[in-house]
């Protein structure tokens, strides 16, 4: 009986040392795979300080917003943080400049071209848009395969919707008859963006006499 027991404790034992080994090895894996997405979501956001100025510049690389066949929505957003201000009071403010590249395939109806979020339940209206449209396109190879039309549009974002979008899960825009949702990805990157603005922000007021 002694050398069966044994045995049964011997294999129990072996049992468990791989499990803990495997359970190990998961960990490591999933903590690896956080690793390297932390790093590609940092990967997309440039902080880039100019030392002779003070300025210091943070941008959203260009993210997809909008993927049809047919037509195509990048966002990139652009703050600069520490230029000179002419009033005190101005040194609370934040704007972010909010460029949205359009291309499609034919002509795109923008309505009104009224510019609305949708965070968290919680609107955010940022005002009639002036949608432009780039004639030379075409000739300078801006445009991607398939597509014809290339248009751009720009709008600002202030301290209070960049609050927004720090805390946001949620996300939709609408653009005229438009209407879309932020992928979870594009979330977590504008989550990530506007609390490193305002985190420079206020270094940069503290830093200014």
């Amino acid at each position: 009986m002694r050398p069966i027991l044994a045995c049964v404790l011997l294999l129990v034992f072996a049992g468990s040392i791989f499990f803990v080994s495997g359970q190990e090895r998961q960990q490591e894996k999933k903590g690896a795979a956080q690793t390297s997405d932390a790093k590609s979501m940092s990967d997309q956001i440039e902080v880039r300080s100019d030392r002779f100025s003070g300025v210091t510049t943070v941008r959203l690389k260009p993210q997809v917003i909008l993927d049809k066949p047919e037509h195509q929505i990048t966002l990139e957003i652009e703050t600069k943080l520490g230029e000179k201000k002419d009033y005190d009071w101005q040194k609370d403010e934040v704007k972010a400049t909010a460029s949205f590249e359009s291309q499609s395939t034919g002509p795109v109806s923008y309505g009104d071209r009224e510019l609305h979020f949708m965070i968290d339940s919680k609107s955010l209206n940022l005002g009639k848009t002036n949608i432009r449209v780039d004639p030379y396109a075409d000739r300078s190879n801006k445009l991607k395969p398939g597509f014809k039309i290339r248009e751009s549009f720009l709008s600002t974002i202030g301290r209070s919707g960049l609050e927004q979008f720090g805390k946001a899960s949620r996300i939709e825009m609408r653009l005229g008859p438009i209407e879309l949702i932020f992928s979870q990805p594009v979330n977590a990157l504008l989550r990530e963006y506007s609390d490193l603005v305002l985190a420079q922000h206020k270094t940069a007021k503290e830093r200014k006499p």
